[in-house]
């Protein structure tokens, strides 16, 4: 598959609100979307790569961190791609301002007990 496959914490508010902008912003529906929970992720051995980061699983190459997050506003085109300024920051100060989010997700947005039911959108795109 050589679609973008972007790979998140199900149980993460954050990471759930995330996916549905994607999912509202993404009108060429290129991405797909999977949880680091799930078969394809455990196939790939992900799980362990970067608990704590979104994925952008992109053909042979995967993406985490800062540079997920920058490639997939890329990917979206349009206004987002603006957001491409943000390569010229060194990825040391990118990955550890996008680190300090990720330690307080759950204490400032939340988490879900289980990961919450779908949209037909998703499900449509959701890879298992």
């Amino acid at each position: 598959m050589n679609e973008p496959v972007i790979v998140f914490d199900g149980h993460c508010r954050l990471c759930h609100w995330s996916v549905q902008f994607l999912l509202r912003h993404d009108h060429k529906r290129q991405f797909y979307f999977t949880t680091f929970d799930s078969a394809w992720s455990a196939q790939r051995r992900l799980k362990s790569d970067a608990p704590d980061s979104v994925l952008l699983v992109l053909g042979d190459r995967t993406y985490k961190e800062s540079a997920a997050f920058l490639k997939m506003m890329g990917i979206l085109g349009g206004f987002w791609s603006l957001f491409g300024v943000f390569w010229v920051i060194p990825p040391l100060l990118r990955n550890g301002f996008y680190r300090y989010i990720a330690r307080n997700r759950y204490r400032w947005f939340g988490m879900y007990e289980v990961c919450p039911l779908p949209t037909p959108e998703l499900q449509a795109r959701l890879l298992s």
